[in-house]
């Protein structure tokens, strides 16, 4: 049986019903945002088929509670959206981690022109690229996995793998970025990429890998 598909489902009540909801093609989804300030407004995170290119990749919004959607942000038929964050004070700011990837049954190709972070402040309308002369590695990335923080939204990490897989940080909202540390930040990173930073303290990060690891210094030692 083919289990690909049929991705957004949606509950009114708690979880106990579930309604289809759309954007089946999309294969994959790893990331689903809800507007803290209007409920039927939704951003969605494809990361799109493992297997072939597709163009049901990328970001996608809703307005009406799932029943249309728009695709927001799209970069090429091989790149989905591997992780999404949305600002905690600021509804309408989203940072997304375009990734340039593609599976065969004898190999892994992660990375590729197509990968990237980019930033909107306006709920998706427009979107602005970050690149090495931000700070971010030079080259081609691969995939990254991005973490906001609530008690301080302008401290962002970014886990990004690339020459050498590196923890990334900006502290002033994802404008400029410098490299935190390479050591210790993970292994393999196309399989691992999610970091969570604690809502009450902006040096405490936990990075999901092989390990659960810990920093209590802004991403300098895990």
């Amino acid at each position: 049986a083919d289990f690909e598909g049929y991705k957004i489902f949606k509950s009114l009540d708690g979880g106990k019903n579930w309604s289809f909801m759309g954007l089946e093609k999309t294969k994959a989804i790893h990331r689903i945002i809800v507007d803290r300030q209007n409920s039927n407004i939704v951003y969605v995170a494809a990361l799109g088929s493992a297997w072939g290119a597709n163009s049901e990749r990328g970001v996608y919004k809703t307005l009406d509670g799932g029943k249309t959607w728009n695709k927001v942000l799209f970069v090429n038929e091989e790149t989905g959206c591997a992780d999404l964050v949305v600002d905690p004070v600021n509804p309408n700011k989203l940072l997304a981690a375009m990734w340039e990837y593609g599976r065969k049954p004898w190999t892994f190709r992660s990375g590729g022109k197509g990968s990237g972070l980019y930033v909107t402040f306006d709920g998706g309308e427009t979107w602005k690229k970050r690149t090495d002369k931000d700070g971010l590695p030079k080259g081609e990335l691969g995939r990254m996995g991005l973490a906001i923080s609530h008690s301080k939204p302008k401290i962002i990490y970014a886990l990004i793998e690339a020459e050498k897989l590196g923890l990334y940080k900006s502290t002033d909202g994802g404008f400029k970025w410098k490299k935190v540390s390479d050591k210790n930040v993970g292994n393999r990173p196309f399989y691992y990429a999610d970091i969570y930073v604690d809502p009450q303290n902006e040096n405490r990060i936990y990075n999901l890998w092989t390990y659960t690891s810990l920093s209590e210094d802004g991403g300098k030692t895990f």
